[in-house]
């Protein structure tokens, strides 16, 4: 069943030394009961699938990392 998620997009500036007009989408999202994280992807490689797919993997890693409880 497909997940709703919610994404905001800011294209940013990156240049670096080989491409001086190089830019970036920082793209911040927030699914279910997980608090907000960005993945970022090149303007020149975004496609609404590509996004997809990236958020879809990274909710499956954050899911499947586990935490620990400590006493300080």
């Amino acid at each position: 069943m497909p997940q709703e998620v919610r994404v905001k997009r800011t294209l940013l500036s990156a240049p670096t030394i080989d491409d001086t007009e190089r830019k970036v989408y920082q793209l911040e999202y927030r699914a279910g009961e997980l608090p907000p994280h960005f993945l970022y992807i090149q303007e020149k490689e975004w496609t609404k699938e590509k996004e997809a797919e990236l958020i879809k993997k990274d909710i499956k890693k954050r899911l499947e990392t586990t935490g620990e409880t400590i006493s300080i």
